[in-house]
This record gives structure tokens, C-alpha cells and sequence, in this order.
């Protein structure tokens, strides 16, 4: 319980009060969080837009890179991601700096105050706080990832002037439901009938349900990756291009430090800005999302040897993450540190990448969802790998750490399968 005098609290204590929520509960629903946000004023931000981004991978790089842009430009904008790798205050940016303890503490306060008697999860209670400090910051633009699925989700308490799906995959099967259509069909939820719609690269499937969601509610038509607009990497990899099926038109830009997977519909959402909600792009067009950043997306942390870490944690995120390491010239050998979280797909993950790599060092996490260590070892021989290439270890740390003194200057090591193991990671490299 809060003492009776809440504004008299500092971070820490604010940060202890949401784990006692508990980040791991999940109890979907729009009421709670529209009758906090109506009663706090924070369901009208005016002529500010929202762009909001669900998907089952590259939302959040897709975010990042439309905030990036924006902010290249001089536009003011709100990003909204989650979850964070080491410090909370990483979930909400403004003007492309982190939010600051001070702005954090009084939002927290606002929101618990605010509430009243509603139950709100940790989720809610989080994103209820990014739009007050969005709505104090006066921000221009918000740019909200979606937490979990889309119809459901606290974010879509809000209306989308822009909505993108950045892709629709298996993942969260036993919330989202079992099917391709039934995840699409959640997804879809964050479309409303005065959205701009912009979907990547997604199957015929997936389209018909987004279709029908849009013919319902009378939106306009989609914009889809592969019909209305695609990018196409150059043969050296060192350029992409953007080709923009409706106006005819296409051009090239620099490769972007995200996936270049999400570029399209980054690139489209701008377009969207500029022509239909009147947004000037001063500066070259797109050039500020090339260079978006945001951590635990193939991120080079050090060299000599390259240590890479990639959140990689269901089956269509390590697809990517093998085209992207096959793409890039093998100098030395290839060495994966692995921890994943017992609810995902690890024997698929492990399966898809086991001849990737050339050697493994998997770890336990210790979270109340964190999966041991044995059954990552189990799933490697399973899959083909074998056992001398397999070394277990209790921790991120120590398995990061050894692999580090068994690899030479040319060797790549990556971190992956989880949020949990990139955090563990980065602390122990020291990089944020």
C-alpha cells in the first residue's frame, strides 16, 4: 500500500510499487483503462496524431524508426515501447531522449491518484503514465507500440489516425489464439474507422482479415507491403530501395541500422504524414529513420570479437535473424549465448538456428517465466547439434563470459532469445 502522502515518492519506490502489480499478469480489456484515462483527461490530444504499431516482430523497430524520423525533422514526438532492457525510463522518449525520473515519478503519481478504486496491470498503469507525459510534453506526434495483440491491448484505448500491423507471426498462441486468422483478427482490433492502414509483408491470410476489418468500419483502404509499396535490398546490401507501387515511383536510401524489414512501412507511415495530415519534411525525405536506433535489435555492442545482441525469441524473429547472419561474410566462427523463456517456442527457435552457429552456450533465467538451461541443451541435440558444441550454464553472465574467453578477435557472438537474456547481457557488458 501507497502511504496517504504518494507525491512524496521517489523512483525506486514508484518502481517497486509496479513490480508488487506483478509485470508478468496479463488480464486484457479496454474499460478499466478508457475510464482512467477519460477521468485524467487523456483520451483527447487534440490535433497531435497517433500512430499506433502492433505486430509479432519489428513493432518496436518500426517505431523507432518513424520517431526518428519525425524527430530528424524537428517534430515533437512521444514513443511509447515496451519492455525496457535496464532502466524504465528507456518505454518513453521524448524529442528522442529518454523521459526523466522527475517527469516518471509525477506521472506515476498522476496516474495513481487518478485512478481511484479501478485495478489497472502493470501494463496499464505504465501506459496511462507514457500518455500523461505525452500530453504534459505537448508532443506532436505519439508514436505507440503495442504491448500484446491489438483489440485488447491498453494502448488502443486511444484511437489510431495511422494503424500498422508490421507483421502477424505465432507467438502468444494460448492468449491470441491458435490460428493465423485468430491472432490477424487481434491485431486488426487497433484499426478504427478513421485510420490510415499500413501492413508489412503478411500472407493472403492475414490480408482478408485486415480486409474485413477495414470494410466494416468503412476505413480506407490498407497500404501492404509487397502491393502498394516493397523494399528491396541492393545486391551489396549497402543500399536499399524503396518502391512505391501506387505513385510509380521509387528511390534509394542508405541501409538502416534497424531491420530493413520494417523500413517499408516506416517509410510509408512518413508518406502517409506528409499527404494526408499535412506534416513538412524539411530535411531529406527518410533520412532520419536510417539511422534509428534502439537497443537489442542486432545490436553491434563491442568488436574484436563482434558481440551482437538480438532479442530473437519466437520462430519468425529467429528467421530474420538467420537471414541476417548468413547474409554477412563469415570470417571466424559463429557462437550463440542463449536464454529463453519457457512459454516460447524454444525447440522451434533452436531448431530453426542449429546450424547457424558453431557453438552454443546456453543459460538459465531465473524469472518466474525463465526456462533452465537443460532443456535449451536438450533441444540443440534434438535438433542435430552436437553435444561438444554445447556448453550449459546457470547464468547469461557466465555463459556470456566464457564465451567470450573461447572466441578469437574474428569470431561473432550472439546474445539471444529473449528480452531478459539482452538485459542480462548488456549489464554485464556494460553497454547501457
Amino acid at each position: 500500500m501507497l502511504a496517504e502522502n504518494s507525491n512524496s515518492h521517489d523512483l525506486p519506490y514508484w518502481l517497486g510499487y509496479l513490480e508488487s502489480i506483478n509485470p508478468d499478469h496479463i488480464d486484457l480489456g479496454l474499460d478499466r483503462v478508457k475510464k482512467v484515462i477519460h477521468a485524467m483527461g487523456l483520451d483527447d490530444f487534440g490535433d497531435a496524431k497517433i500512430i499506433e504499431i502492433a505486430g509479432t516482430n519489428g513493432k518496436g523497430s518500426t517505431a523507432a524508426m518513424i520517431s526518428c524520423e519525425l524527430e530528424y525533422n524537428g517534430i515533437l514526438t512521444g514513443l511509447y515501447t515496451s519492455p525496457h532492457l535496464v532502466k524504465f525510463n528507456e518505454r518513453i522518449t521524448i524529442g528522442g531522449k529518454a523521459v526523466s525520473d522527475s517527469l516518471l515519478c509525477e506521472a506515476f503519481e498522476a496516474v495513481f491518484s487518478g485512478k481511484g478504486d479501478t485495478p489497472l496491470t502493470y501494463f496499464e498503469f505504465t501506459t496511462i503514465a507514457a500518455l500523461y507525459c505525452f500530453k504534459k510534453a505537448e508532443v506532436k506526434v505519439l508514436v505507440l507500440e503495442v504491448g500484446l495483440g491489438g483489440r485488447l491491448d491498453a494502448v488502443n484505448a486511444l484511437d489510431a489516425d495511422i494503424a500498422v500491423i508490421a507483421s502477424v507471426g505465432m507467438d502468444h498462441m494460448a492468449i491470441l489464439g491458435d490460428t493465423l486468422s485468430k491472432i490477424a483478427y487481434e491485431k486488426a482490433g487497433i484499426i478504427k474507422s478513421k485510420s490510415s492502414v499500413v501492413v508489412g509483408k503478411v500472407d493472403q491470410e492475414v490480408r482478408e482479415i485486415i480486409d474485413r476489418q477495414i470494410v466494416s468500419l468503412g476505413a480506407e483502404s490498407a497500404y501492404y507491403e509487397g502491393i502498394n509499396f516493397s523494399v528491396a535490398p541492393s545486391e551489396d546490401g549497402s543500399t536499399v530501395e524503396f518502391i512505391n507501387q501506387d505513385l510509380g515511383i521509387s528511390y534509394q536510401k542508405k541501409r538502416p541500422l534497424l531491420p530493413v524489414c520494417c523500413l517499408g512501412a516506416a517509410m510509408k507511415v512518413i508518406g502517409i504524414l506528409m499527404r494526408r495530415f499535412g506534416f513538412e519534411i524539411k530535411n531529406a525525405p527518410n533520412e532520419g529513420l536510417v539511422y534509428a536506433f534502439l537497443p537489442g535489435r542486432m545490436q553491434l555492442c563491442r568488436q574484436n570479437p563482434d558481440i551482437y545482441l538480438d532479442v530473437a525469441h519466437n520462430v519468425p524473429a529467429a528467421a530474420h535473424l538467420k537471414d541476417v547472419v548468413e547474409s554477412r561474410e563469415k570470417r571466424g566462427r559463429r557462437i550463440a549465448v542463449v536464454g529463453m523463456l519457457k512459454d516460447k517456442d524454444i525447440e522451434g527457435v533452436l531448431g530453426l538456428l542449429s546450424s547457424v552457429f558453431d557453438s552454443w552456450f546456453v543459460a538459465s533465467l531465473h524469472t518466474a517465466r525463465g526456462e533452465d538451461s537443460g532443456r535449451l541443451y536438450s533441444a540443440l541435440t534434438a535438433g542435430g547439434v552436437e553435444k561438444n558444441k554445447i556448453s550449459a550454464y546457470d547464468s547469461v553472465r557466465e555463459a556470456l563470459n566464457s564465451a567470450c574467453n573461447d572466441a578469437e578477435k574474428t569470431d561473432e557472438i550472439v546474445v539471444l532469445g529473449s528480452f531478459v537474456t539482452v538485459a542480462e547481457a548488456s549489464l554485464a557488458l556494460n553497454v547501457l
